[in-house]
């Protein structure tokens, strides 16, 4: 007899390849394509139901700003950027967002917009979903505030405004994304124009202040000019002198220019000032440290420059209308282009080791510096002409009283003019500046409604769906794999040292055709199974208390609706007939069992086996009508067979064999008939083929069988018969089977595929009364082969024990609701 394999056994969770995988998934196509199926539908619905975005971008240009103060000096180099993310800021800003909804909700005879809520898109598929509850029109604002409105719109507007640039390129992409195709590009356009006034207004902002800050001092030096006028003529009138003559008038002309030197560099100290002003509002608190920063390097390194320009500036004062003023202005010229020199080095070595270069806004800066040199410089032309004002107004108060008073008079009026004539210079400059402004936006591209809508996008929510269908169908086998304990293949088996003997096809019944209808059934049932196999119960098992529980076709010699410790269903019909190779010799079934037949006589090499216990782990294995069908198959050689029907509690060889039940094993144990010979039924299927039916159902069948009686009966049948097959309960299910075993030289065992439970087999393997008489194991096939193939090679990992359940156990004692058959 062929011993066991003596190799440990392998694990029991078996590594994972790829073709194992592939032909798991392969194996429930059925179920991933229903799946996928069903999450395609899913996709397009929502594809189509939801709301699309169309968006078409306008190509705005931002010029870089030029620096007339600050020209040729770039200190920031590749460490500072162009500040267009400045740019990308503003323009998706709240402020002009809600300046651009003002506008466009306060403009006459203007288009209805869904911005406003005042058109609304319709999917295409929308009328399916009409009766769906919640899908209602947009609520109305118009009770709200015009102002909480706006900013309610404004909030809505920012978030459809999509701003991005190519990198090393000045140039944006603009874009507002809107349901309806002609409203994106609407919106687009109005938003790049309405940055571009901004962007002007902003620009112009200095210039605005300069002009009505001149134009106030303009209209104040107007009345002092008609004043002075006034008091000048009556005096000339009063005191009857109309002019100085001698060197009275050439004192009075120099005070009057030193006087309107003095008041010009005062007046644009003024302007500079407040210039000065305004760009410290637009810097922020790090910006002004920077700057205080470097204008005290500036401030240190030319210290020594500054002192000789205001030097030259006072020679200049006193040589004005000299042979060497025009040599003492070209000197004065090389020194400040040398302070100017100064400034850019220091700026440009401050940057250079600034971690927030890039966040600085440069022309501010730059021009706050210059300002500040500027300043300083006209301040001290303005120190040294109000020192030459003093000089030569002590020498006008030595004229007499009355040509004083008429200087001072004329000297008035004269530096008023002058001052006057020089702020309504200044007053014109910054008109022509603010009518020049042209900004530094340029929209060179307006936004077009051509192509289509952005979102949603076919093609991409196809692939996610098919991406996602294949992965929760590919999800969803791989779940009932792992929650199903049954048998894959056989493979497992010889891992756990099991010797396969021979493989019996599953046949199904008559007439079953695989069709159309049946597959779409078994598709049905396999998610079915799927879900309702979530719910598992306290023993690890796959179940559930189902409410609708279908019927599976299962051949064997059972017909009520059950489950077997896998949570595979169990059929069983008393009148059904069962398969036997009596009626097809010829197919495939017959041709299984001769080999197990042959497989069985050579392991009885090493010891004569006349009697073989034949049993499962299974309630609806298939183990009797192995029993039975392997009975035939040695009949049919010739030899003399006998099978005696063990199942007391079940019995089956009386209804497959079309023979009496009683009396028979159980009577002759009981002693009710003690000629068993008398009570061996000869079968009709072949002359050498006999049954020992299991007789009246005991109270007290496993003392029965567990009975010396029972041994001593199996020895002495196989002295008359070559041998005896006892059909017995399921292992571990119940004791009987364990306390046959003594009576039996053999044990073979009977496996199905896909219906076997794998941890039954691993705790079986630990029994040494089972490892010692085993013979090896008979393994049906699956009943949907194309869930197996050849059996196949499948992975999983498996739960824990706890094979039978209450109801399993409680299921087998049930007693056949099948009438037993009586006498005759």
């Amino acid at each position: 007899m062929p011993q066991l394999h003596n190799e440990s056994p392998a694990p029991f969770e078996q590594e994972i390849n790829i073709q194992e995988l592939l032909q798991v998934l392969w194996a429930k196509k059925r179920l991933i394509t229903v799946v996928l199926v069903a999450v395609m539908s899913a996709v397009l619905i929502f594809h189509f139901s939801s709301t699309p975005e169309y968006r078409y971008p306008a190509m705005v240009l931002i010029k870089k700003s030029q620096n007339k103060a600050m020209s040729g000096i770039d200190p920031f180099g590749s460490l500072v950027s162009d500040g267009l993310g400045n740019d990308i800021e503003l323009i998706k800003s709240q402020p002009l967002a809600e300046d651009v909804v003002r506008k466009l909700y306060e403009e006459p005879g203007r288009q209805k917009l869904e911005l406003f809520g005042e058109k609304v898109f319709k999917s295409p598929i929308a009328d399916l979903f009409s009766w769906l509850p919640g899908r209602t029109k947009p609520e109305s604002l118009d009770h709200l505030p015009i102002d909480l409105r706006m900013r309610v719109f404004s909030a809505r507007f920012q978030a459809r405004v999509q701003v991005t640039n190519t990198r090393e390129t000045d140039i944006l992409s603009v874009s507002v994304s809107s349901p309806f195709p002609e409203e994106a590009a609407f919106l687009t356009n109005t938003l790049c124009r309405a940055y571009m006034h901004k962007d002007i207004e902003w620009n112009a902002d200095q210039a605005i202040q300069v002009k009505d800050f001149v134009s106030e001092q303009l209209d104040k030096q107007k009345s002092e000019v008609a004043e002075i006028d006034g008091r000048l003529s009556s005096y000339m009138k009063k005191e009857n002198i109309y002019e100085l003559t001698g060197n009275a008038q050439n004192l009075l002309n120099q005070l009057i220019a030193a006087e309107t030197r003095y008041n010009d560099a005062k007046s644009e100290y003024n302007i500079l000032k407040k210039r000065q002003d305004f760009i410290i509002r637009k810097l922020s608190q790090e910006e002004k440290a920077f700057m205080a920063k470097v204008a005290e390097n500036i401030n240190r390194q030319s210290g020594d420059l500054k002192a000789m320009i205001r030097k030259q500036e006072k020679d200049l004062i006193g040589q004005e209308g000299g042979a060497d003023e025009a040599s003492g202005r070209q000197q004065l010229t090389m020194l400040k282009q040398r302070l100017l020199e100064v400034t850019r080095n220091s700026l440009a070595g401050e940057l250079a080791y600034s971690t927030k270069a890039r966040q600085f806004q440069f022309d501010l800066i730059s021009e706050q510096l210059q300002i500040d040199v500027r300043l300083a410089e006209l301040g001290y032309i303005a120190d040294e002409y109000q020192r030459v004002k003093a000089s030569y107004n002590s020498q006008l108060n030595q004229l007499p009283q009355k040509q004083l008073n008429f200087a001072r008079l004329q000297r008035d009026r004269d530096v008023l003019n002058n001052t006057y004539t020089f702020l309504k210079g200044k007053l014109q400059e910054s008109r022509i500046q603010i009518a020049s402004e042209v900004g530094k936006v340029v929209i060179v591209g307006e936004s077009y409604p051509l192509g289509g809508p952005i979102a949603p996008n076919l093609k991409k929510n196809l692939l996610i769906g098919l991406i996602l269908g294949l992965g929760l169908g590919g999800a969803l086998v791989f779940v009932k794999e792992m929650m199903d304990h049954s048998l894959k293949d056989d493979q497992f088996l010889e891992n756990h040292g099991y010797l396969p003997l021979a493989a019996i096809p599953y046949v199904d019944s008559p007439g079953d055709e695989f069709n159309l209808q049946n597959t779409l059934s078994r598709t049905l049932q396999q998610i079915s199974s799927v879900i309702s196999g979530l719910s598992l119960n306290g023993n690890g098992k796959v179940g559930g208390n189902l409410k609708h529980k279908k019927q599976h076709r299962n051949r064997s010699s059972y017909g009520l609706y059950k489950k077997s410790s896998t949570g595979k269903p169990i059929a069983f019909s008393p009148g059904q007939k069962p398969l036997l190779i009596a009626d097809q010799l010829a197919y495939p079934l017959a041709e299984s069992f001769r080999e197990l037949r042959t497989n069985i006589t050579f392991a009885q090499v090493d010891r004569t086996v006349k009697s073989i216990l034949i049993t499962g782990t299974e309630v609806g294995e298939g183990k009797s009508t192995v029993c039975i069908n392997l009975a035939f198959a040695f009949a049919l050689i010739g030899k003399r067979v006998l099978v005696i029907d063990c199942d007391l509690r079940r019995p089956s060889q009386h209804r497959m064999l079309n023979t009496r039940i009683s009396p028979g094993l159980s009577d002759h144990l009981a002693g009710t008939h003690a000629d068993v010979r008398a009570i061996i039924q000869t079968t009709t299927m072949h002359e050498n083929l006999s049954v020992l039916a299991a007789g009246s159902k005991p109270p007290n069948p496993n003392e029965l069988i567990g009975s010396q009686k029972m041994t001593e009966l199996v020895k002495a049948l196989e002295q008359e018969w070559d041998y005896v097959f006892l059909d017995s309960p399921p292992l571990l299910l119940l004791s009987d089977t364990a306390l046959l075993t003594k009576s039996a030289d053999a044990i073979l065992m009977v496996v199905r595929i896909g219906y076997t439970n794998k941890n039954v087999l691993k705790d079986i393997q630990k029994l040494n009364y089972v490892k010692e008489n085993l013979l090896g194991v008979a393994i049906i096939g699956p009943d949907e082969p194309s869930n197996y193939g050849n059996y196949g090679r499948y992975y999983g990992r498996y739960g824990s024990k706890g094979y039978y359940s209450y109801q399993t156990n409680n299921k087998y004692f049930t007693p056949d609701i099948a009438k037993e058959e009586k006498d005759v």
